[in-house]
Formats: C-alpha cells, structure tokens, sequence
C-alpha cells in the first residue's frame, strides 16, 4: 500500500513498513503527539507539496536560537502526518513564517513553562475557500482545517525543532490547546471589517495571524444592553491576577455580544478595554506581580516587569496599572455561533511582555 516517506522528521534507517501496521510504528518511534497520525507515504507527501509553491527543499522556517531549519518537505511531512488537505498547504507555509519572524522569539513560546500555544487566525477568502471554520465551536474539534492546520505546527515544533515535552518542550502543566489553535473570524456577524483589512490588505487577499497565547478565558454574559456593561465584564476578566501582564490580548466577541458593540467601531472597543482593564499597584505589589523597574520614572502605563512581593508605598492603591501598553495591544474580532453570549480572551502566555502579532500573507 506504499511506504513511508524515507525523510521524514525522526526516520530510522530501515523504517518502512506497510501502511496497515504503520499507525502503530508511528506510535513506537515516538512520532504522534499522543493521537494516531496519518502514515507519511511519498504519494501523500508529493500531493501535499504540490499544494504549495515551493520546493522541497525551499526553508519554511528559521528557528535562530538554536539555528535550525524547517524544509517544506519537512512540513510537507508533518501536514500529513496531522490529516492535513494538500489545500492548507499555502497556510501553514504561511504560518511557518509568520512564526520565524524575529518579532515571534519562536524558541520563547515553544520552551516555556508557561504551555503557550501557537494561535492562527485565517483571514480572508481563503478561509471560506478551505473550510476554516468560525462558528459554533470554532475553538473546539469538528473541522478538519481547523485541527489539522494546527496540529502541522504542533509536530513540526516536536519533530522539527525537537519540542519534546519534559525535554525541550518544559511546559508546566500545558492545556489542550497545544494540540493546535486555528479558526476564523464570523464576519457575516461581525460589526467591523476582517482583521486583515483593518491592517491594510486588500478584501481579496488573505492572511494568517499569529499569537503565542496561553488558555482561553470564557467571558459569559447574558444580560448587559449597552457596550459600557458589556465591556465592564471583558475588562474584569483580563486584568484578572493569575494572567495579569503587560503583554498582548486577543478578544473573540460571540456574536451575540458583538451585536450590541455594532454602533462603536473596532477602535473604541479596544480603547475601552485598555482603559478599564486595570489592577490597583497595591494589589499588584502585595502579590508578587509586579515591581517598579529602578531607576525609571514610575510611568505604570508601560513601564513594569514581574517580581516577588515588594513593600507598598502611600498611594499605590490609587495608581491604576493596565494591561498591556497602549490599546494596540489587544486585537478584537468576531467569532462563534450566533447563539449564546459566550466570548473569549486569550492573554499572551508570558509574565513579561511577550510576543507581538505578526502576519503573513497567504500565497494563492
């Protein structure tokens, strides 16, 4: 029925069994992410990179810490590995570099104990075109372009990069998410124009986006009527203590919420939320979040690093300290059911200031 591909990530000499028994090999070699992965046949791996317009032996990624290189055979791989369509391939070698950016500190996110995940948000035709979903459940499993775009990430960066966990990969706990993070915006039911619009590209181009964001935080409210109640509750929910930092946001609107935000535009809403989402220093110091850098001016709108607990000064319970450093920071959209008033925040994985956002577009 075919044999495995003779160069994929962590071949052995001589590993190249049939197709029926090659599940299990997978398995015994150490080459799944803990579920079943599709047995990487040359047939399989030929069309995927037929998908794309590289070589193979063209470089995806650069990892520059550890001075490694993803090929798009190597991904090419991995996509089929994960289930991946040979459609996807444009976006995940989109992804690939996104995340090999210098702005993205890959080797960061993947070795952290902090259990980031590498989040891709598809925007623009395409996602229409290859089925990325962002409805009901957009978050969760169903769609094959969703899970398996993002699970292509997730096992280049184990057998690529070597992000093993409890070797590279020092995750403390870690979170399903990991598997893979990929979705699109709802824009049937979104007030505002997709993201990659909002950051100058054209309606008919496409993009993926890309954050190394820690677990997602459901913000539930069913009651509020105007976009001051309902964003009171957004805010509350990110300058909760146990993510508090000053690194980046993104904030998935359902569209039940969305709607009733319909007559404030993207720029209000994200201004909203910087200026609310807020901790008092006191509280920040008696916890062990923060500690003013010395030497500098005490300007706590951007100006912070985490630290143990410090002593409270006269006055630091009026000092307001926010989230992120400027509303730039957090990037608002619309996605999930029309259903529901559950929306979601995903606060950047680092205690410190993170990643940014960094975008690509996809090659048609």
């Amino acid at each position: 029925m075919g044999q495995l591909a003779a160069s994929h990530p962590g071949a052995r000499e001589g590993f190249t069994v049939e197709r029926t028994e090659a599940v299990e090999a997978m398995y015994l070699a150490g080459l799944t992410d803990g579920l079943p992965v599709v047995p990487p046949t040359e047939d399989l791996v030929a069309a995927m990179l037929d998908g794309g317009s590289w070589a193979a032996e063209d470089t995806l990624l650069h990892e520059t810490t550890r001075d490694c290189d993803v090929s798009a055979y190597q991904a090419a791989v991995c996509a089929v590995m994960a289930g991946a369509g040979p459609a996807y391939f444009p976006v995940i070698g989109a992804v690939l570099s996104a995340i090999g950016d210098d702005r993205f500190f890959l080797h960061g996110p993947t070795t952290s104990t902090g259990g980031a995940t590498i989040m891709i948000v598809v925007s623009g035709p395409v996602a229409a075109e290859i089925g990325v979903n962002g409805r009901e459940n957009l978050f969760g499993p169903g769609v094959r372009a969703n899970a398996t775009i993002g699970r292509t990430i997730r096992l280049i960066q184990m057998h690529c990069l070597s992000a093993l966990p409890g070797e590279l990969d020092k995750s403390t706990q870690g979170w399903p998410g990991k598997f893979g993070l990929c979705f699109t915006e709802n824009v049937e039911r979104s007030p505002w124009e997709p993201i990659h619009q909002s950051l100058g590209y054209r309606p008919d181009q496409s993009t993926v986006t890309v954050f190394a964001a820690e677990s997602g935080h459901n913000i539930v409210n069913h009651g509020a009527a105007e976009p001051e109640q309902l964003l009171a509750t957004f805010a509350d929910a990110m300058a909760a203590l146990g993510s508090f930092s000053p690194g980046r946001s993104v904030v998935v609107m359902a569209p039940e919420h969305a709607a009733k935000l319909a007559r404030w535009d993207r720029n209000r809403v994200q201004r909203f939320l910087f200026d609310h989402a807020v901790r008092d220093l006191a509280t920040l110091k008696r916890t062990g979040k923060i500690e003013h850098d010395p030497g500098s001016e005490p300007d706590w709108g951007g100006r912070w690093r985490p630290a143990g607990p410090t002593e409270v000064e006269p006055g630091d319970d009026r000092i307001m300290v926010h989230r992120g450093w400027s509303a730039d920071d957090i990037m608002v959209l619309v996605g999930g059911g029309t259903a529901g008033g559950h929306s979601m925040f995903f606060p950047s994985w680092s205690r410190g200031r993170s990643v940014d956002f960094v975008t690509r577009e996809i090659a048609r």
